[in-house]
C-alpha cells in the first residue's frame, strides 16, 4: 500500500532530511547547503510511504508555486513513488490556486517530467554544480 502525506518542515523535518541526505547528500554529492534552504519553512511537504513506517520519497512546493526537491530513496524507484509525489503537489497547487507550476529539472531526468506534461525552453543553467533545465506545466 503506497501513499503520500502532505505536511510542513516542522512536523515532517527528520523524514524530509533523511531522505534528501541520502539521495541529494550521499548518492549526488551536493552540499547541505545547497539542499536546505530558506524555502524550506514555508512550502509544503509531500512525503511518500510504503509498507512501513520508512520514507520512500519526498517533494516540495514553494509559496512561488515551484515543485522541487524531488526525491526517492534508490531502493524504491521504478515503483511509482515519484508519479504519486509530483502528482499530489500538482493538486495541492491547483487547490492552492496556481495556474501553472514550474521546477528545475536535472538535465538527465527532463525526460521524465516531460511525460507529465512539463514543457521547456531547453536553456541549461546550473544549479548546485548540476546542470539543470527550468520547467513549466499549466494546472
Amino acid at each position: 500500500m503506497m501513499k503520500v502525506l502532505t505536511s510542513d518542515w516542522n512536523s515532517s523535518k527528520a523524514q524530509l532530511m533523511f531522505v534528501r541526505k541520502q539521495v541529494f547528500g550521499i548518492e549526488q554529492g551536493i552540499a547541505a547547503e545547497d539542499d536546505f534552504d530558506h524555502q524550506d519553512a514555508s512550502a509544503v511537504h509531500f512525503v511518500s510511504f510504503g509498507t512501513t513506517a520508512v520514507p520512500t520519497g519526498v517533494c516540495r512546493l514553494t509559496e512561488q508555486g515551484q515543485i522541487g526537491r524531488l526525491s526517492v530513496l534508490p531502493n524504491y524507484r521504478s515503483q511509482g513513488y515519484g508519479k504519486m509525489l509530483l502528482r499530489k503537489a500538482i493538486e495541492v497547487a491547483r487547490e492552492m490556486g496556481f495556474k501553472e507550476v514550474f521546477l528545475h529539472a536535472q538535465v538527465e531526468v527532463q525526460v521524465y517530467y516531460e511525460h507529465f506534461g512539463f514543457k521547456t525552453d531547453g536553456k541549461i543553467f546550473f544549479e548546485a554544480g548540476k546542470p539543470h533545465v527550468n520547467m513549466i506545466r499549466e494546472i
